[in-house]
């Protein structure tokens, strides 16, 4: 009987260990699985969109293309499909409503060389985010410069940079603080898996 005992707490002990090591690898992978293009996932708004990184049109009138993939060192994420123009006035013969130049939030999402390290004077946000202090020189009349970085459990660094015009930051921070590593890639690029990102760049 003593022995029956025995094998059952042995038992019981091996499944509960089992169970601690499976918390344990679910907590270094970032507690869950999640697909999309990119390095980073992200709960977009209704209407926004996921672009790669482009220039402000000046001479001609850009299509922004969503074939984001997981090789790219930067990703725009944005409150529009159309191509936005910060700082610039494009050409005359590039028709207005092609562009937007107010009204907007505009999210350039660069991966950090892992030896960037975040600002002292950043904010702690909680899981790896931080808000940097504002940079006064940035702001204009209805549009400012706000960035934040992301520090994932792995060690990888991003960073946010948003620019902004008629529109409320809390709606692109909670865009930030949404992302998650990305564990299945559903890109057209062969091979994409984890653990060739880095060779790729």
């Amino acid at each position: 009987m003593k022995r029956l005992l025995f094998s059952l707490g042995a038992a019981v002990l091996l499944l509960t260990g089992a169970g601690c090591a499976s918390n344990i690898v679910s907590s270094i992978s970032g507690g869950g699985n999640a697909e999309g293009k990119w390095k980073l996932a992200f709960d977009l708004p209704s209407g926004w969109v996921q672009v790669e990184g482009y220039a402000q049109p000046n001479t001609e009138l850009l299509t922004l293309s969503q074939e984001v993939n997981h090789t790219m060192g930067m990703i725009t994420l944005q409150s529009t499909d159309k191509p936005i123009a910060r700082t610039t006035t494009p050409d005359a013969s590039i028709a207005t409503e092609g562009y937007v130049t107010s009204n907007y939030t505009k999210i350039d999402v660069d991966w950090l060389d892992a030896r960037r390290s975040v600002p002292k004077d950043a904010t702690d946000l909680g899981n790896g985010f931080w808000k940097a202090a504002p940079v006064a020189d940035d702001c204009a009349p209805g549009s400012c410069t706000t960035t934040y970085y992301f520090k994932t459990e792995a060690g990888e660094k991003y960073l946010f940079t948003v620019w902004q015009s008629g529109q409320e930051l809390s709606v692109a921070e909670k865009v930030i603080l949404s992302a998650k590593v990305v564990t299945k890639f559903t890109d057209t690029v062969p091979a994409a898996t984890v653990g060739d990102v880095k060779a790729t760049e």
